[in-house]
């Protein structure tokens, strides 16, 4: 038996990470290799963490709690990890728990670490958005990454683009990536007639197009916002929904900038900001929209376009390569051209219920077998990275 640490990833500030790690776990019980034991590793600050409760009772999974694990000490450690070259209290909670190997983001257990890891990178944002980091910010993410590709024994990325910046950006990366697509599972999920009907209840118009990004700044809010003044021009009946957390740490105040170029364009019935609203209600607009939109200038591998292809929702998407990789079949604008988006967004054709049922339906069996080509990829990754492949 492998036995494979998980530590935290993302949480209150990255709730793309946190569902990330939920689904890897998931998918390693229900796909992985049946000699691969998943130990997850919490603080206490996040143990009682609502996505996280039912993953004790998954097969070959164990979830530790345990105070190094905690969001500030393990941000704490990575400084002391470099200089010494051992990060002490998370490598004494491995060992003593028997861990072989270790799953790596944004985590450094350092270059005497006598446990393997594996890295995950999900992105190189930095490299490509330089101007939305500050300089010391920008350099404490590159040596952070550097440190990762220096001294881990395998280092995952989500897509095939990540690893062509990877390989460009830090060459001594070469012959040890590898590509995991990641995948959400759908089982938990409303049924079309559930979700419709908590769309009915919560007042939402059945013919809308959702935006579910974080309102950071390289998501392009701006651009839909342009497109939503269009729609106003045009006397269009096309609604843009967005959920989100509402706040970009690299630039406050982003959302009232949101707010009041609505506001000027006159575009408040044409994008609407929800803010946070719970994961149940996101599943049900997901499903129940008439396309998923994504203006993003910069993703790595997209959280809700994985999770609009598992229920066969239809996408509006920038033309990132990533995003060609990742959803071929969407319909795709320039990050620039609100014009662009905004007749893609009323050329969008509305959904029936029937549509919407069997499109749920239909794309259920695919969304499963990404989950298990993910799980496959991790699995012989973990056996690779412990010696034992």
């Amino acid at each position: 038996m492998i036995r494979l640490a998980i530590p935290p990833i993302g949480g209150k500030g990255w709730f793309g990470g946190w569902m990330y790690m939920r689904n890897m776990v998931r998918a390693l019980a229900e796909h992985g290799d049946p000699d691969i034991e998943t130990l997850l590793f919490l603080g206490p600050d996040r143990a009682d963490d609502r996505y996280v409760r039912d993953l004790p009772d998954l097969p070959r999974t164990r979830v530790i709690i345990d105070p190094a694990f905690a969001e500030d000490r393990v941000r704490g450690g990575i400084g002391r990890a470099l200089v010494t070259g051992h990060n002490a209290p998370l490598l004494a909670t491995y060992r003593r728990e028997g861990v072989d190997v270790a799953f790596c983001p944004a985590i450094y257990l350092g270059w005497r670490s006598p446990i393997p890891s594996i890295a995950w990178i999900p992105d190189f944002q930095h490299r490509r958005l330089p101007h939305m980091f500050g300089r010391a910010t920008w350099w404490k993410r590159d040596l952070g990454f550097r440190a990762q590709v220096a001294s881990s024994a395998i280092i995952i990325l989500s897509s095939e683009d990540a690893e062509r910046d990877c390989l460009a950006f830090y060459p001594g990366a070469r012959d040890r990536t590898r590509v995991a697509r990641f995948a959400v599972p759908i089982d938990g999920w409303p049924t079309a007639d559930a979700a419709w009907a908590r769309l009915r209840a919560e007042e939402i118009a059945e013919d809308f197009v959702f935006l579910p990004n974080q309102l950071w700044q390289h998501k392009n809010h701006m651009l839909a916002v342009e497109a939503a003044g269009l729609l106003a021009q045009r006397g269009s009946n096309r609604q843009i929904l967005v959920t989100g957390h509402g706040e970009d740490p690299r630039r406050p105040g982003y959302r009232a900038e949101i707010e009041a170029r609505i506001a000027a364009l006159g575009a408040g019935e044409h994008i609407r900001l929800l803010g946070s609203v719970d994961h149940g209600l996101v599943q049900a607009m997901m499903i129940g929209a008439t396309a998923l939109l994504n203006p993003s200038r910069f993703e790595g591998w997209s959280t809700t376009v994985e999770e609009a292809k598992a229920v066969g929702t239809p996408m509006l998407l920038s033309d990132l390569p990533v995003h060609r990789e990742q959803a071929p079949d969407a319909r795709f604008f320039a990050t620039d051209d609100a014009a662009a988006l905004a007749d893609a967004i009323e050329a969008a054709p509305p959904r029936s219920f029937a549509q919407v049922e069997s499109a749920v339906a239909g794309a259920r069996e695919a969304s499963r077998a990404r989950q298990s080509a993910f799980a496959s990829v991790v699995s012989r990754v973990a056996r690779e990275a412990a010696g034992r492949g």
